[in-house]
């Protein structure tokens, strides 16, 4: 089965149009999002969510969906997997089994992955809105929040507020109990990927090339630094340093005052998250480059896979996982060399 999850070049022109206009019904090819626990990778990947088995390499169960899925599926604490998709609906499903436990539908697509925090469910939608709900599936808040533009990227708590940008530039807080706005900040590009949130502080990319430090208490900015060009995903925070990737093929490593440690200039545009492993991070790009790097931001090897690379890579063991956009494989296990471990590709049925 040949997997093909693209976001071409026209439909990131087609994005810097809609953030730049405003324009309403945009969104991206879908690409695969992947998440994992000690016993299985969970794939989104499509027209369904996959589970395979970290030790079989073996397809353990698939849910199909009316249309397909974009965002990483989250995990709660009382063993549910949940995952939103192009239909509209977040599903609540059985990690061991696939079995849907409960789902919701809304006015439009789920883009970004839910945050899961304790026995709350927080839901960045499409449709503007904010959702919180229960591990039972029930909406906590009298009704959900409603931002300015759609919301993509994954929200962050420190358990009183919630924070999470829009695509139209806003970077919100809003009362963890119920809903209600705290605060609201007006930035120079939209939010896409998921804020760090450290010390009270919180840490954003833009997609108008620039890296944004907001007081949380307030939403004031504290510094923001200029970059090459677009930030998609969140950054990795490891030992007071975040480390992020721009559209231009730069990884960058700041510490939490702004000061810019080191840029690497890489192959290909950088969308996801990096990984963090115990000796360093790895990168993946548009072009297929898989490159691990030191702390300090040395080139140690590289990769490639075929097809372009945008989720976030995941660690699972000693292993990176990936899920390229072309070949035959939803999934691909690199080793700490970057060699092919394993792979999976979807029978067909």
């Amino acid at each position: 089965m040949k997997t093909k999850f693209i976001l071409p070049l026209a439909a990131l022109l087609a994005l810097s149009l809609f953030l730049g206009g405003c324009a309403t019904g945009m969104t991206p090819s879908s690409w695969p999002g992947i998440t994992a626990d000690a016993e299985r990778v969970y794939i989104s990947g499509g027209p369904a969510v996959y589970a395979v088995n970290l030790e079989t390499h073996a397809e353990v169960w698939r849910f199909a969906v009316k249309s397909t899925v974009f965002a990483p599926p989250a995990l709660t604490e009382d063993g549910q997997l949940i995952v939103g998709g192009y239909d509209n609906v977040l599903y609540s499903l059985d990690p061991a089994t696939g079995a849907e436990n409960w789902s919701f539908q809304a006015r439009d697509r789920w883009m970004g992955a839910v945050l899961v925090a304790g026995d709350t469910i927080y839901a960045p939608n499409a449709d503007y809105r904010l959702y919180a709900f229960d591990l039972n599936g029930n909406e906590k808040w009298e009704k959900p929040f409603q931002a300015d533009q759609s919301l993509w990227g994954t929200p962050v708590t420190d358990g009183k507020n919630v924070y999470f940008g829009t695509l139209g530039r806003w970077m919100f807080a809003v009362s963890a109990q119920d809903g209600t706005e705290v605060w609201k900040t007006e930035l120079n590009g939209a939010v896409l990927g998921k804020p760090v949130l450290n010390e009270g502080v919180l840490y954003v990319g833009l997609f108008d090339g620039a890296f944004v430090a907001l007081d949380a208490q307030d939403g004031n900015i504290l510094w923001q630094e200029p970059l090459d060009s677009w930030v998609w995903a969140g950054p990795a925070l490891v030992d007071d340093v975040l480390y992020f990737g721009d559209g231009a093929g730069n990884a960058y490593a700041y510490n939490l005052d702004g000061k810019q440690l080191w840029k690497q200039k890489l192959n290909g545009a950088v969308v996801g998250t990096p990984a963090v492993t115990a000796d360093g991070l790895v990168v993946a790009t548009d072009t297929g480059n898989i490159y691990y790097l030191s702390f300090e931001g040395e080139v140690v090897h590289t990769s490639s896979v075929t097809g372009a690379v945008y989720s976030s890579l995941v660690p699972a063991g000693t292993f990176i996982l990936v899920s390229p956009t072309e070949g035959g494989n939803l999934l691909l296990a690199l080793d700490e060399n970057g060699a092919q471990a394993w792979n999976f590709a979807p029978a067909k049925k």
